[in-house]
């Protein structure tokens, strides 16, 4: 009997009464103000997301900084306190020199002598400068190679590839004192694009850092100090 009835009045089944007749408006109001609630709501999770993120971002950088402040401290601490390089101007770069510089990358190097014999030795790629270091008896010092200069300022550094060595890259120093090139090696193809990269992002430092500096002395004309620190992690 409810079945014939149902049928016989169709507009009283609540699933076409639902499709069919309007909500009152207090319904209507009260979704838009639950929509609006949610969209509020979603906004304002959406900003904490975003600062969460970006406080972690600056979390790992500074502890990125440490890490890399504690390994240039460690190479510093290996070297002698009288260590000590010729640059192509005919200045004088020390130790004392790498004081508060920023180390950017570091790793260790082929470098191709003019007998075409590959010696380790171990790049520094600093604010300004990018330094060869070579090993000896657990002490790290200045690189000799051929005679050329261990310590080369990336102003006007230019950097190219080898042909046909897809490991390898020229680093042409075009400065006023006479331009100089070297060929190092590295242990894969993407590690010489990494090189490449931030060689050439170090290309715009501002004038007069490297070789000025080490012309008057350098940052670190006392003996004994250690690289500036740029905090402990937080």
């Amino acid at each position: 009997r409810l079945h014939s009835e149902r049928q016989s009045f169709p507009f009283c089944d609540p699933h076409f009464c639902f499709s069919t007749c309007p909500h009152p408006k207090g319904e209507e109001g009260h979704g838009d103000t639950v929509m609006l609630f949610q969209t509020e709501e979603h906004g304002n999770l959406s900003k904490a997301l975003t600062h969460v993120r970006d406080a972690i971002a600056g979390v790992d950088l500074r502890v990125s900084e440490y890490e890399r402040h504690q390994r240039l401290q460690e190479v510093w601490n290996r070297m002698e306190n009288r260590s000590a390089a010729k640059l192509k101007s005919g200045n004088t770069f020390r130790k004392q020199d790498m004081m508060g510089q920023t180390l950017r990358h570091q790793g260790m190097l082929l470098w191709k002598t003019a007998t075409s014999r590959l010696k380790d030795v171990l790049a520094l790629l600093l604010t300004d400068v990018l330094v060869f270091l070579q090993e000896k008896d657990q002490k790290y010092t200045f690189a000799t190679v051929d005679q050329k200069p261990p310590v080369i300022a990336l102003q006007k550094l230019i950097v190219r590839e080898v042909a046909n060595e897809e490991k390898g890259m020229f680093l042409i120093s075009a400065s006023s004192a006479g331009p100089e090139m070297y060929e190092v090696h590295t242990s894969s193809k993407e590690e010489r694009n990494t090189w490449m990269r931030l060689i050439r992002e170090g290309e715009e430092v501002p004038a007069g850092c490297a070789e000025a500096e080490a012309g008057e002395g350098g940052a670190g004309g006392a003996a004994g100090g250690v690289p500036a620190e740029p905090g402990a992690p937080p």
